[in-house]
């Protein structure tokens, strides 16, 4: 099996609860990066929601990408 083949069986067997927040991350990214891009709020709340995306999503690598 090759090594994206890999994780992806890992990624299919992350719990519920991790997975959500795996999801969740991903939706935050998208809004911070989106937030960034209108620039219609203050620059620093893009940020915010990205750097809370990479926090939340912790978890969720951590399972995915061990050895």
């Amino acid at each position: 099996m090759s090594w994206i083949g890999d994780k992806m069986e890992r990624f299919r067997g992350v719990p519920n609860p991790y997975f959500t927040l795996h999801i969740t991350a991903k939706f935050l990214f998208g809004v911070g990066l989106g937030v960034l891009l209108a620039t219609w709020l203050p620059i620093w709340t893009g940020w915010v929601f990205i750097i809370a995306a990479l926090l939340i999503a912790i978890p969720s690598v951590r399972i995915v990408l061990r050895r």
